[in-house]
């Protein structure tokens, strides 16, 4: 064993706090997480949220997550949604774009019908198997949330189909997009 001295200070002093300019819960930057961007409440209570590969037996905070489009039709949500930049992933959130909307039945896509129209909200039917995949999808995300993240999602009847944002291009601010 060594002995430590404290460092001094030398004639400066500490300042309590944190610094000028410091942005915090929905100013925060983006990608950072915060319950301030999510409609919810949250109670205390045994919930049986995975820690470190096994269900925790004490009460755990369960945040329980408010739709806003709950009243909404698949189809009025595409229009809305398909082409706007969202964040996803939470609560580590990345940006992406929405590319298609889906419920049980169908997908929403936004296609140019008619050369030089503006496009339109055009459903297509899942293919026979595709249902089933649909369904297991969003169990599988209700499921990963409420286990893995202790947020209650409710049942899922929409899904979104974003397209994560890779980066800026230099030289315009258009979107380089993963695929």
């Amino acid at each position: 064993m060594e002995p430590y001295d404290l460092p001094t200070l030398d004639g400066l002093h500490l300042v309590q706090g944190l610094c000028d300019g410091v942005l915090l819960g929905a100013e925060s930057l983006a990608g950072f997480p915060s319950l301030k961007t999510i409609h919810h409440r949250a109670t205390l209570g045994y919930h049986g949220v995975n820690i470190h590969g096994s269900e925790s037996r004490n009460k755990s905070m369960v945040i329980h997550v408010k739709n806003p489009h709950e009243e909404k039709k698949s189809q009025d949500v595409a229009e809305e949604m398909i082409g706007q930049r969202v964040f996803i992933g939470w609560p580590f959130l990345r940006e992406g774009k929405v590319n298609a909307i889906s419920d049980s039945l169908f997908k929403y896509e936004k296609m140019e019908i008619i050369r030089g129209a503006p496009e339109k909200v055009i459903q297509t039917p899942h293919p026979p198997q595709g249902v089933g995949l649909w369904k297991s999808k969003s169990e599988r995300i209700e499921t990963y949330y409420s286990k893995r993240c202790g947020v209650i999602t409710g049942d899922i009847d929409v899904l979104v189909h974003v397209v994560p944002l890779k980066g800026l291009s230099d030289d315009s601010p258009l979107w380089v997009l993963e695929y």
